[in-house]
């Protein structure tokens, strides 16, 4: 009994020595992208974490080595892994990152660190900058058309000189102008806000500063302290117990 009970101190001087951590998760959803790109990506960086190679983490990441120094161990998975048949490939599907830090001050910095991280990626960049460029250049002949059909509108509303009312060999119809050129100013318009969301990695539920220790845990490491002392103290006893048996004998 006693050894148990000095297992359990042990167990609570062990927990009171430890440094707390916090625990907090983000969900972020990929472009057309391959999750298992995501999943190397993520998997470099975690080798990196759990060796504690805190300045390849602080060039990563952009962070200090002091910040770095904060992440106690990271975590992540996708989401819809079990939706899927084994042979297909999951791509664009939300996954989750679960952080383990020491300073609960840093989730707010290790957001935008991890998606700078991501979205950093060679591959995803220049994937990026492609999509980017093709939709700048139908913006800007978008943008072109309307103009003509503008110019066009103003010949028919306000002519000056002779207008014959056609164009090549076709009558003017002012309403199909003006209807046109909405649809393509919508269109323009659809066009600015996909690019405005291009990112290859945008955040769904960022991480939250918690407030109370994820751990330790106390009870368990009293309880942990607790087991070892009363598997000790039997062993000692059963050690015990044959030493008497065998003086007997003899």
């Amino acid at each position: 009994m006693s050894i148990t009970l000095t297992g359990a101190i042990l167990g609570y001087g062990l927990f009171s020595i430890t440094k707390p951590y916090y625990n907090s998760s983000m969900t972020l959803i990929l472009a057309e992208i391959r999750n298992e790109f995501i999943e190397d990506q993520l998997n470099k960086l975690s080798v990196l974490i759990n060796e504690q190679n805190f300045g390849a983490i602080s060039e990563r990441l952009d962070i200090s080595v002091e910040a770095a120094g904060e992440i106690k161990g990271m975590s992540f998975y996708n989401l819809d892994q079990d939706r899927i048949a084994e042979d297909s490939v999951l791509t664009g599907s939300p996954f989750r990152i679960e952080l383990m830090l020491y300073n609960n001050q840093l989730f707010d910095t290790m957001e935008p660190a991890l998606t700078n991280y991501l979205e950093n990626n060679r591959y995803f960049s220049k994937q990026k900058r492609i999509r980017q460029q093709q939709m700048q250049s139908m913006i800007s002949k978008y943008k072109q058309d309307i103009e003509s059909l503008d110019s066009v509108k103003t010949t028919v509303a306000s002519p000056q000189g002779p207008v014959n009312g056609f164009v090549y060999g076709q009558p003017i119809d002012p309403s199909n102008l003006y209807r046109e050129s909405i649809n393509m100013y919508q269109e323009q318009i659809e066009l600015e806000a996909e690019l405005e969301q291009l990112d290859n990695v945008e955040v769904v539920n960022g991480f939250v500063t918690r407030l109370r220790p994820s751990g330790p845990n106390l009870i368990k490491y009293v309880l942990v302290g607790a087991s070892i002392g009363f598997l000790v103290g039997l062993l000692v006893a059963l050690r015990l117990e044959s030493n008497k048996r065998k003086l007997q004998s003899t």
